[in-house]
This record gives C-alpha cells, structure tokens and sequence, in this order.
C-alpha cells in the first residue's frame, strides 16, 4: 500500500524493511528479523485499534494457512517477551490458524516509541474509529509528556486536530460506544459538548442515531436546548431572543463560552473564550484560520 501523503512520516521510514506489503523474503534479510515463539508475544493495553472483528481474524487465519504470512509483525521487546507494535491482527490470527512460531522484525524502541509508530500504521491504513485515534493520542502525550504540538507534528496533523479528538473522549461512555460502533460521526457528537447534563448529551446522541441529524441540525438542537434552559435575568434584560439564539449556536459550533454585546450605535463584539492554547488552535481551525 502506497503511503498517505497526509502524515508525516510513514511506518517505512521508522521501520526500515517493515512497510506495508514487503514479501518475507526481504524481512528475513534484515538484522532485527527473528523467528518468535507466539506465546512469548503479548499485545500492547495502549495499542490504538481495539476492536478486531471476528470473522475478519478467521478469513486471514484460513489464508495464513493457505499461504503463510506475507509481511512480518513488528514488536520491542518487553520483559522477558516481547510486545507487539505492529500486526495484532496478523498476530491473533496466526494464533487461530495454530502456528506456534511467527516472522518479526524486533525493534529496540521505547513503549512511547513503539506506540508512535503503532499510531501511525493505524492512521495510514485507516484502520482506528475517532474514538481509538483520540485514545491513542492521548496516550501518547503521557507516555511522552508531549503537548498536543508535538504530537502533531509526529503524525503529520495540525495540533488542533489532535486536541479536538481528545476532547471527545469527555464525552458519556455509552456516546463514545456510539462512535466506536461508526453508528455516530465524531463531528456529529462534536457540539455535545457543549450541553452540562449528561443525560441530555445521551438522549440527544441517540435521537441523532435514530433519525440521522447532520452536524449543522445538531448544532441547532443544542442551542434551542441550552436557550430553553432560560437565560439569566440580566441577560435576558439586554438581549433579544435572536441574540441568545445565535450565542448559543456559535457555543455549540465552537464547544466554547461565546458571547455577542450590542451598543446602541449598531456596533457590538462577539467574544470566545478559550482554555489554552491548544484551545484557542481548534477554534481558529473551526474558524477556517490556523494561527
């Protein structure tokens, strides 16, 4: 498989002789290449794909045995074993099919290092739900102490990308499940955010699922519901129901406090307020702008 031109850096360039499609052949000529034993081989708990589905496991184990394994996995090693950073699949399959042995290339990587590496095969292949990606970045920024900039830059995407992802994970977990499942889309579920009650953000997850809101149409369901929360009475004192209207539709656009003042001259401000940094680049990115 080609590499994306999005990211950064491809799998090929971390691993050399490891990129996607490589024969054996060429694996075996490789100074890390080893033959391993498949019960000394343990999953990584912060590999980014969690979710593998059954059927696929026993179509690859039924062609493992038909053909053997093409393209070796990549693991570090850990303790007294070793830890997989690249073809779980490949892995749990070889399993099914009863090989006692499998093809690795063994690389001499930190568990920050192999996860990087993790992230970006499963980034290339298009293989992660927003939900895995968010998850993955996040742990990356702590195995690392990172900031969302660094990361960025790592997997060839703008920070705020990054730090809209991870803010998802803020979300209820039976939402989340709803985008892991690819049954709500991560900028669907985005302007929930901006609702305090959970047991609205469920309620209104699941009416999304159910009758397909686009992202703009949940846009405007959230503002209606946190202006029928009622407005403070000085606000409602000095803004007209429009004005309330469109504050709470720009807060659900941008997941931030926003306010819009009037003079009496017709001239006014619109404020959004952000956290950090990090914050203020996801908004800009909504915006259009890149700071």
């Amino acid at each position: 498989m080609a590499k994306k031109s999005g990211l950064g850096r491809g799998l090929s360039n971390l691993i050399p002789g490891a990129a996607s499609g490589a024969a054996s052949t060429t694996a075996e000529g490789h100074p890390d290449y080893q033959e391993l034993a498949i019960d000394r081989i343990t999953p990584n708990p912060e590999q980014p794909r969690k979710k593998f589905r059954e059927a696929e496991i026993d179509e690859l184990a039924s062609t493992l045995l038909s053909v053997g394994l093409i393209e070796p996995i990549v693991v570090r090693r850990k303790d007294d074993g070793y830890q997989i950073i690249s073809g779980e699949r490949r892995w749990r399959a070889a399993q099914k099919a009863g090989f006692r042995k499998i093809p690795a290339v063994v690389k001499q990587v930190s568990e920050s290092q192999g996860l990087e590496m993790a992230i970006i095969e499963n980034v290339q292949r298009e293989d992660l739900t927003v939900i895995e990606e968010a998850r993955a970045y996040e742990a990356l920024m702590r195995l690392s102490g990172e900031k969302a900039a660094d990361v960025a830059k790592k997997v060839g995407k703008d920070r705020a990308t990054i730090t809209n992802l991870i803010r998802l994970l803020k979300l209820p977990d039976e939402v989340l499940e709803l985008i892991e499942d690819r049954k709500l889309s991560g900028g669907a579920a985005r302007p929930l955010l901006s609702l305090a009650d959970r047991g609205a953000v469920i309620r209104m997850a699941r009416k999304i699922v159910q009758e397909g809101w686009s992202a703009r149409k949940v846009e405007d369901e959230v503002a209606r519901l946190t202006e029928s929360a009622g407005p403070t009475k000085s606000t409602s004192a000095t803004k007209d129901a429009s004005t309330r209207k469109l504050e709470e539709r720009l807060r659900a656009r941008f997941t931030a406090k926003t306010e819009i003042k009037h003079k009496k001259s017709g001239a006014g401000q619109v404020t959004v307020h952000y956290a950090n940094l990090d914050d203020l680049e996801r908004i800009l990115e909504l915006m259009g702008l890149k700071s």
